[in-house]
């Protein structure tokens, strides 16, 4: 619960200054009982006007919010309380100003009438499509003179933001390939299984037939294997590159594919860090976008890593991702997945993949320049057309498959679980 406190008032009484004019100059043409009553009425007027300034000035309003966290679709509910401390009454149209990047909740006015009695209580129930802060500091009060000479619109605000989360959701599996031995700790690597921590079932995939649950391939009628823990830990960095790369041409165009595109990436990654850390994983995250930021797992939860990638936002001029992964090649070994995020690159960046590759174990390049399907609608037909430089980097990566260099264009028609699926055929 927090008090607004008054920040700027605009007046609009220009119909009242023209008003008293009029009434002025009459007075002085002809001077008479009736014109002098009609003066008496605009200086009541005047007398009005600063009388509701200074009550729409000195408001009490009152701002609580249900939560300061929530995900994309979901309801923040406000609730506000308005009350005077002059006896006048007042009819206002309140209306919070809720905006963030690349997003705007609007509201409609509501009206109250506030009076020294008691306090006017109302709420707000509004949603944001997009993750970041949201700054939902303001609080315009309107109010229209009934006489129509004038209008006066005074904000309020406390400086106060919400975090909208990335979305989550379910990835499928995806190929952290090496791990480093610890045991007691979980993977999703096959590797030193435990048979003793059963986890369900998955369709069988060309495995031993000793890895078959016969009663369950009996009951659904096609195979299944089992599926058990293991007792290694995935190492993994994740980089997710917000920029629009310098290799782009039509800059125009791809910078707004570029916002749509940074809403699906932090999405994808968001998915990534969860699993990676539900399993375990340790994990360093990469964000290149305005600023560059590293973030590891030290101490550090998914829902930290989750803030952390709602702050991220970038742009199209800013640091190359390929600067970054040169400088981190110290930081691999045999046991490093380097997983990257991109929307745009040309097969300049091969010489960087190919020397990552040498020091950790696997590469995994996801370009996603049109977005995913998102879960529950049906694929369509693709009419995604790629450009040359990246047509040529997906054309020469295939011959780099064997050496567990995997760069995939995801296509708009195909599902995160789907897009991952294809991934891990490469073991």
């Amino acid at each position: 619960m927090r008090e607004l406190r008054f920040d700027s008032l605009i007046s609009r009484k220009r119909p009242l200054f023209m008003f008293s004019m009029a009434v002025l100059v009459w007075i002085i043409m002809s001077v008479d009982t009736f014109s002098l009553m009609i003066g008496s009425l605009v200086i009541l007027l005047w007398i009005h006007y600063y009388f509701v300034v200074i009550s729409v000035k000195r408001l009490n309003i009152i701002r609580t919010i249900d939560r300061e966290r929530l995900f994309p679709g979901e309801y923040l509910t406000l609730k506000y309380s308005i009350s005077a401390t002059s006896p006048m009454r007042l009819e206002l149209i309140a209306t919070p100003t809720l905006v963030g990047r690349y997003d705007f909740a609007s509201t409609k006015g509501e009206k109250v009438v506030v009076g020294s009695e008691h306090a006017v209580s109302f709420q707000y129930t509004v949603s944001f499509r997009r993750h970041g802060e949201k700054d939902i500091s303001k609080l315009e009060i309107l109010y229209r003179d009934p006489t129509k000479l004038f209008t006066l619109m005074v904000t309020y605000s406390l400086k106060e933001k919400i975090l909208i989360l990335p979305r989550i959701t379910d990835p499928g599996n995806f190929p952290i390939r090496l791990r480093e031995l610890l045991p007691g700790k979980e993977s999703d690597f096959k590797l030193m299984e435990d048979l003793t921590d059963f986890r369900g079932i998955r369709v069988y995939d060309r495995e031993p037939l000793n890895r078959i649950h016969w009663k369950a391939s009996a009951r659904m009628g096609r195979l299944y294997s089992k599926e058990f823990g293991f007792t290694a830990v995935s190492k993994t960095f994740l980089y997710l590159d917000l920029n629009l790369s310098d290799e782009v041409f039509a800059r125009d165009v791809w910078e707004r594919i570029r916002v749509d595109y940074e809403e699906t990436a932090i999405e994808v990654a968001g998915s990534l860090i969860r699993k990676i850390l539900t399993d375990s994983g340790r994990l360093t995250l990469v964000t290149v976008g305005e600023k560059v930021s590293y973030t590891d797992d030290t101490g550090r939860d998914w829902i930290d890593f989750f803030e952390v990638l709602s702050m991220a936002h970038g742009c199209e001029k800013g640091p190359s991702f390929s600067e970054y992964i040169s400088r981190d090649m110290g930081r691999y070994d045999p046991t490093t997945t380097v997983v990257v995020l991109s929307l745009y690159l040309g097969e300049s960046v091969l010489p960087d993949l190919v020397k990552a590759r040498s020091r950790a174990s696997r590469v995994v390049v996801l370009l996603m320049p049109f977005g995913l399907r998102k879960p529950g609608q049906l694929p369509g037909k693709s009419y995604q057309m790629l450009p040359m430089a990246m047509e040529e980097l997906k054309r020469r990566s295939s011959l780099l498959e064997e050496e567990q260099i995997i760069v995939r264009v995801v296509e708009e028609n195909r599902s995160l679980a789907e897009t991952f699926g294809e991934v891990c055929k490469h073991r």
